[in-house]
């Protein structure tokens, strides 16, 4: 590998950097392949190295000339994150567009890990959702492109990335002990989404870029104490110190609230107590006026209620029922004489008519002689007669009695009906008593009571400040033991203060060389966040601050990751960082920076991925750094060798 020309200008800046030698960095991708289909020849096949990796996709001059963008920079970076492990490679429209017009298409990578070759191949057309993803140690990518591709996972990359290179920090990120999501958050900061515009150490990924990383929904503190693990710069004893300051921090809040409940009550207590006997409760001998007073209240209230309530109160129950039931007897007999009256009325207009036509047919029956012939009757007809006679006798004695059963009804029922109402009356009496004396009864127990219940708030009231007392006594307590865990941790964080001292230093040595004009630069760390620094003179925007911010920090990291004093790969992607408004002169130097920390070891220990649109420095826009050129038009010039 040749020797990349060393910067004549800026190397001053970066003299106490101490990488260690070694056999070349612990992760990097030496080859990304895209085929359209397996069986035909690749579309891409795109040789990596350890070092710089510059993919260019240049703006041409002049009215004639080609986007830079469009070309597929982002889509290349998108599609390593993928081959190491990340389950998306793109917006759910850039996805579609990719299979519809390549439905067989995969990709795939030779990925270095510890010296040892990964081969990843994962389907990115049609089948991307349920084809075969695949991800093994050792044998040939080629070999396998042209073979069954065995159904399996990228899982063990993952894994093994992860036990190898992160194996404490895997152990305790926030969202758990997978080694795979573990991986994907360190994943999320070393491969930046360009969207996100390099505006905070902090920012990953963007929401408008829909990765399905396991750090999009994750807090700032959690991504900070990602950072921090995986800098070394935050141990276990740590963690612990804070997990129980945050829980003292709870029982503390809980106290508080839990006093506030009572001093609300009692405060409505002693207002209550105010309003009803006076005196000031900010007093000390005002509990006393009020006990005495509640029990004299109480004493007079008892001497006041009568005695012989209850009975009373039964005595009167009971002549209610007994006027009811007088009443009822006789509007019972009365709705019985109502219904019976037009019975007998009904009798005596059946009878009316039946007995002037039987009386009729008796007198005929009398007449001894046939009315047509003139002879005597027969004695069969004399038997006739006889019945005639004793049917009107029986009609007339039915007519007497139904008119004097009615006439003794109408008696009745003129002489209950004075009762009925007197007995209304006295059971309307007995109940207007029987409320009257229930309403003293209730008033007295009510007035018994309340003068009862104000003996009991004033007895009471001294428990509530005992509880006050209680639950402030709880609230310092938790929080003493908070503040005690916060000094233990603030104590430890003062040990790992050696690892962000280091990653100060190197941060300030990379904004020197970045911006030699008397920039300044640290890393400060406490409870709430890891926060780089900058001091600089010149005209430079807050957006080109920020980024810059950003990309040394990340640098930094990288390069204390080459001193060995992190559970980073030595891995780094930045796609197209100049987007964020980075002057040029300050945009050279990151790569006249890649190029001398590449001179510092026999073989780089790192690989550092970047995209560009803006010409890289003259010397560089040659292999090996530049591994790529794409440009949007022609259409042969972009990454998929077509319109997509």
């Amino acid at each position: 590998m040749p020797k990349p020309p060393l910067p004549d200008l800026f190397a001053t800046s970066l003299d106490g950097f101490q990488p260690i030698h070694g056999d070349g960095p612990r992760l990097w991708i030496r080859r990304l392949v895209i085929w359209s289909a397996m069986a035909k020849p690749p579309i891409q096949d795109v040789p990596l190295r350890p070092g710089l990796n510059i993919v260019w996709s240049p703006d041409a001059q002049g009215e004639a000339g080609h986007m830079g963008h469009g070309g597929g920079k982002t889509s290349f970076c998108r599609l390593i994150r993928y081959c190491l492990g990340e389950d998306s490679y793109g917006t759910d429209a850039q996805r579609q567009r990719i299979a519809d017009a390549i439905p067989d298409a995969h990709v795939g990578a030779e990925i270095m890990l510890d010296g040892e070759l990964w081969n990843v191949i994962r389907p990115i057309g049609a089948g991307a959702g349920s084809g075969r993803h695949y991800a093994q140690k050792g044998g040939s990518l080629d070999v396998l492109a042209r073979g069954e591709i065995p159904n399996s996972t990228v899982s063990p990359l993952r894994q093994a990335i992860a036990s190898k290179v992160m194996p404490s920090a895997a152990q305790h990120m926030p969202i758990g002990s997978s080694l795979d999501d573990a991986w994907e958050l360190a994943l999320a900061w070393l491969t930046r989404d360009q969207e996100c515009r390099l505006l905070d150490i902090l920012d990953w990924r963007a929401p408008e870029t829909q990765s399905r990383s396991p750090s999009r929904n994750m807090s700032k503190p959690d991504r900070v104490r990602v950072i921090r693990l995986l800098l070394k710069a935050l141990q276990q004893d740590e963690i612990d110190a804070l997990r129980r300051a945050q829980g003292h921090k709870r029982k503390a809040e809980e106290a508080a609230r839990r006093k506030q409940r009572v001093e609300w009550v009692r405060d409505d207590v002693a207002q209550n107590l105010q309003d009803m006997f006076g005196g000031d409760p900010g007093e000390n001998t005002t509990f006393d006026l009020w006990i005495g007073k509640a029990t004299a209240a109480a004493s007079a209230e008892q001497l006041r209620a009568d005695p012989q309530i209850d009975q009373k109160l039964q005595e009167a129950a009971k002549l209610v029922e007994d006027k009811k039931g007088e009443l009822r007897t006789i509007e019972d007999r009365l709705t019985e004489i109502d219904a019976t009256i037009p019975e007998i009325d009904a009798t005596i207009r059946a009878l009316d008519v039946q007995v002037p036509r039987a009386a009729a047919d008796a007198q005929d029956a009398s007449d001894p002689l046939c009315p047509t012939c003139g002879e005597p009757m027969p004695p069969r007809a004399q038997q006739f007669f006889d019945e005639q006679v004793a049917l009107l006798t029986r009609l007339r004695e039915d007519h007497g009695k139904a008119v004097e059963r009615r006439s003794k009804l109408f008696k009745e029922q003129q002489a209950l009906k004075p009762d009925a109402a007197l007995a209304r009356q006295r059971f309307e009496q007995a109940k207007a008593a029987y409320k009257a004396l229930e309403d003293a009864a209730t008033k007295s127990r009510e007035a018994l009571a309340s003068a009862s219940g104000y003996v009991t708030l004033t007895k009471r009231y001294p428990e509530y400040l005992a509880e006050i007392t209680k639950h402030e006594v709880e609230f310092q307590s938790e929080t003493a033991a908070e503040a005690r865990e916060r000094s233990w941790a603030a104590s430890i964080r003062q040990e790992a203060q050696g690892i962000v001292e280091r990653l100060s230093s190197l941060f300030g040595m990379t904004i020197r060389f970045l911006v030699p004009e008397g920039a300044q630069g640290s890393v400060q760390l406490n409870e709430n966040g890891i926060q780089p620094v900058i001091s600089l003179h010149g005209d430079l925007t807050t957006a080109a601050v920020d980024s810059l911010k950003v990309v040394a920090f990340d640098l930094a990291a990288l390069l204390l990751t080459m001193e060995g004093k992190t559970e980073l790969p030595g891995f780094w992607l930045h796609d197209s960082p100049r987007e964020a408004d980075l002057g040029l002169g300050i945009y050279h130097r990151i790569f006249e920076l890649a190029l001398w920390v590449e001179s510092q070891t026999d073989e780089p220990q790192f690989q550092y991925i970047i995209t560009t649109t803006t010409a890289p420095p003259e010397k560089l826009r040659e292999k090996p750094w530049t591994v790529l050129q794409l440009s949007s038009a022609p259409q042969e010039s972009r990454l998929f060798r077509r319109d997509l």
